[in-house]
């Protein structure tokens, strides 16, 4: 089922037309056939698409927020690297500038190391 939602992120300042929550694998196999020009269906029935150099998500990618409170709970070192409030608000604001001018945007509700 294909849940449109274009105002559920209008409250995080993202204003997109276009928003698929929680799309099923035939929804997004046919978006990206119509929206993605170098996508295209194995012999296999898997989906190949091309994408950019860099993809995927290095783990000295992640910062997070130094606040007094958590200071000394966070294993700081090569992986939980720390970041200021000020950086932060910046790098928000670009990944938000980002965000609006794309013409779609696909969101997984999704649970990671929850029991």
């Amino acid at each position: 089922m294909k849940e449109s939602a274009p105002n559920l992120l209008t409250p995080y300042g993202i204003h997109c037309q276009t928003i698929l929550r929680n799309a099923s694998p035939a929804i997004l196999y046919e978006e990206a056939l119509l929206y993605e020009t170098d996508s295209a269906v194995s012999d296999t029935g898997a989906l190949i698409v091309s994408s950019s150099e860099k993809t995927g998500r290095s783990p000295k990618d992640k910062r997070i927020v130094t606040t007094p409170e958590f200071i000394d709970d966070i294993w700081w070192g090569d992986v939980n690297i720390g970041i200021d409030e000020d950086t932060f608000l910046i790098v928000r604001e670009r990944a938000i500038d980002y965000l609006n001018i794309c013409d779609r945007l696909y969101i997984t509700d999704g649970f990671a190391g929850w029991d």
